[in-house]
Parts: structure tokens; sequence; C-alpha cells
């Protein structure tokens, strides 16, 4: 027994070692995948993106000609619209295979009320139109954060459209802000439907999506993101009242230079 207790602590270490070793291994392998969905994606993306873009001209074009049919004048914004869904498409693509943008000192630096407004000047016209009321308010003095432009529109804009295309007329979606220690805290949350007990487990995976036109690469592109910079990314559903989705993305603030 008491041989059995002197090699207990060192068994205990063993099995911690082993399993950190396997969670690394898993880890690894994860990255390997992505990156190899990432490569994948970006040569699909740009061997498709400059035909459409050509094709958009072309069509954008026929559009100004005054002797064009009113028929086909129809159908051919019909096809501008089709061919700007699938432009969308390819720029998740896009987001998904990229890395986050670094500068030479390392992460990149925003402010990040402007960049939620000006991803809400992009997507209030659409919300308006669906009836959809999209408010940003952030509370904090300091908004500057250790991170890219790019990557925080990246991370705003794909929240806040999925939150768009899962809520209906007379909802409410709201960003709001707020410091907490060395971190910035942003919120999205709506008053929608909430997401299902069954998907939960789900909705951070690459290409799931219950949407018949959807690429299942919003949220994964956020948590990409979110992952890049050491932030953290947790929600909650339902919010209150059985209904509503709140997502928290919590992003390091800048660091004054001395």
């Amino acid at each position: 027994m008491e041989f059995l207790c002197e090699q207990m602590p060192a068994s205990i270490d063993l099995c911690r070692t082993l399993e950190e070793k396997l969670q690394l291994e898993r880890e690894l392998a994860e990255r390997e995948r992505l990156a190899l969905v990432g490569q994948t994606a970006a040569s699909i993306s740009h061997n498709l993106k400059n035909p459409l873009g050509s094709i958009k001209t072309i069509l954008q074009v026929q559009l100004e000609n005054p002797e064009m049919p009113e028929s086909m004048r129809g159908e051919t914004k019909m096809v501008l619209e089709e061919i700007s869904r699938l432009s969308a498409k390819l720029n998740q693509l896009l987001q998904f295979s990229r890395p986050s943008v670094r500068t030479a000192e390392g992460a990149g630096l925003c402010d990040a009320r402007v960049v939620l407004e000006e991803v809400a000047a992009v997507l209030r016209l659409q919300a308006e139109q669906r009836g959809i009321s999209l408010s940003i308010a952030l509370s904090a003095a300091n908004t500057r954060v250790a991170l890219a432009a790019e990557s925080l529109n990246d991370i705003a804009s794909n929240l806040l459209v999925n939150a768009l295309e899962a809520v209906t007329a007379g909802s409410v979606l709201a960003v709001g802000g707020e410091v907490r220690g060395e971190m910035l805290a942003l919120f999205f949350e709506d008053n929608g439907a909430g997401i299902p007990e069954s998907l939960r487990e789900k909705i951070l995976q690459p290409f799931f999506t219950t949407k018949s036109q959807g690429t299942g690469l919003g949220l994964a592109i956020v948590a990409r993101r979110v992952a890049e910079c050491d932030g953290k990314l947790s929600w909650q559903s339902p919010v209150r009242d059985g209904r509503g989705t709140r997502f928290e993305v919590s992003l390091p603030l800048a660091r004054e230079a001395s």
C-alpha cells in the first residue's frame, strides 16, 4: 500500500501529460484540416470572383441602355441580385481562408466604435427594409482594441448578418459594449426566436448551416477571428422570456504607447 501511495502522484502526472498530449494532437489535426479547407476555399473564390465581376459589369452596362425591353430589364435585375448573393458567399469563403491582418509589431489596432458604425451603416438599409431596428450604443469611452479593423469588420458583419437572417419584421437588434479590465466586451443581441437546443453544440462548426443557401461559415469566421487575437467568444440563448440570442465578444484593449 505504501508503494502504491508513493507511485500515485507520478501516475497522475503521467495521465495528465498524456491527456495534454492528446489534446494538442487533436488541435493540431484540426488546424491542419482547417488550413486545407482554407486553401481550397481561397482557390475556389479566386477562380470564380473575377468572372462573376465581369458578368456583373456587363449586365449593369446593359441596364443603362434605354432601348432594353422592360421584360428583359426585370430579368437582368434578378440575375444581378443572384450574382450579388454569390459574391457574398465567396467573400465569406475568402474571410475563412485568410489569416487575421497583423502589422510588423504584432496585432493590428482599430477603434471598435468606428468599425461597428461602418458595418451598421452598410446593413441598416437592409434592416429597415425588413422592418428590423438596428442600433449601436457603446458606453465605453475607450474603444481602441488590439485587432485589425478588417478582422473586427469580419466579426461584426458576420454576427449582424447572421442575426438579421434569423429574426423577423418588428425585431430589435442591438450592439453594445463595455470595458472589463483590459478587455472590451461587445454584445450583439436580438429578440428573435433563439437557437434550438438541438443545434447549440454545432453552430460554431465550419460549414454547418440550417439555411438552404447558407455557407455555414459566418459564426466559424467569428470564432476564428476572436481566437486569433486571444479574445473570448460566448453566447446565450434564450436571453429572456424564452426568446433572443446574445453573442458576447471580448477583445483585448490596445495598449497605449509609452
